[in-house]
């Protein structure tokens, strides 16, 4: 399918046109699935009626650390699902958020001229989408399943960039300890910036070759956080495109013509990355001595198998 999100919105010609699909995509079931308990989530923006997907463990009890997944263009898929169940399947609860609303059909199927008609009114309107990424966030702190005090909120493209709007509002958070923006678009905003005292994590994962981040916008998010002086950090993957996570895509071989791509390296890295970042954040482990801390109780899942996942 389709998922180059905001590069299409550029490049209306990408090679990855010929090979759109309407279908959602089969992901691998890396988990016990009579572990994993799902469900929807009805919740609201203002007049906007919503519908989250809420994925957590039964092999472990009472509340715990919670994941937020912003989707990116098509909206919620099979490919947020999947990471939810992930995060569900090391001891997280992860929770996928609406923000097109329960009024759009959601997914691949989705044309592109229809995704960027939906996502642009967010992109370009900060007071619009800040709210929306609220609404998910505020949801959550509700959720018996919850610990309220330790949610961490991930995105992929549209929702990459989103993560960052929702770091913004800070210090209208409560809750939050930090956020992770995968192949994020944008990096900047036309909005209010970072504040200065933020206590949140703010962390990047950016493909090297990605055509969608400008060497201007880098240098103007890592201005931005060294200016409100937060934590943060920005991955940068070398021999990686845009959409470098999405395992129905095709391995990018090194096209320049081509706008996104696979790429398993990448993917496992930033996944690695993440995994470690949330022990931390919810203080899981002993990072006094990260090299000799056994891990996190919650993160017990010591591997994954499937086509992509283990293999380029």
């Amino acid at each position: 399918m389709d998922r180059s999100c905001f590069l299409v919105v550029m490049l209306v010609l990408s090679p990855l046109a010929a090979w759109a699909q309407t279908s959602d995509f089969e992901y691998p079931t890396l988990w016990d699935p009579s572990t994993i308990v799902s469900s929807s989530v009805d919740y609201a923006d203002g007049d906007a009626k919503l519908k989250g997907y809420l994925a957590y463990s039964n092999a472990t009890s009472g509340p715990r650390p919670v994941v937020i997944i912003y989707p990116d263009w098509d909206g919620i898929s099979n490919y947020e699902r999947f990471r939810a169940n992930l995060f569900a399947s090391m001891g997280y609860a992860g929770f996928v958020a609406d923000v097109y609303s329960q009024a759009v059909q959601q997914g691949p199927s989705i044309p592109a001229a229809n995704r960027s008609a939906l996502m642009m009114p967010f992109r370009s309107n900060s007071s619009y989408y800040r709210p929306r990424l609220l609404a998910a966030l505020n949801t959550v702190r509700t959720l018996d399943i919850a610990q309220k005090d330790k949610i961490f909120a991930i995105g992929y493209c549209f929702g990459g960039g989103g993560v960052f709007e929702l770091a913004r509002a800070w210090p209208n958070t409560p809750g939050l300890l930090g956020v992770g923006g995968y192949h994020p678009g944008p990096l900047v905003s036309a909005g209010p910036k970072m504040q200065a005292g933020s206590p949140l994590r703010v962390y990047a994962f950016s493909g090297a070759e990605d055509p969608g981040i400008t060497g201007d916008s880098v240098v103007a998010w890592k201005d931005e956080m060294r200016a409100a002086n937060v934590t943060w950090g920005y991955y940068n993957y070398g021999a990686t495109v845009h959409g470098f996570t999405l395992l129905e895509s095709p391995v990018w071989t090194g096209n320049k013509n081509v706008s996104n791509g696979y790429n398993a390296a990448a993917d496992h890295a930033s996944w690695w990355a993440l995994r470690g970042i949330l022990l931390e954040v919810f203080q899981l482990t002993n990072t006094s001595n990260a090299y000799t801390s056994a891990g996190g109780a919650y993160d017990y899942q010591t591997g994954m198998a499937g086509t992509k996942l283990m293999s380029a």
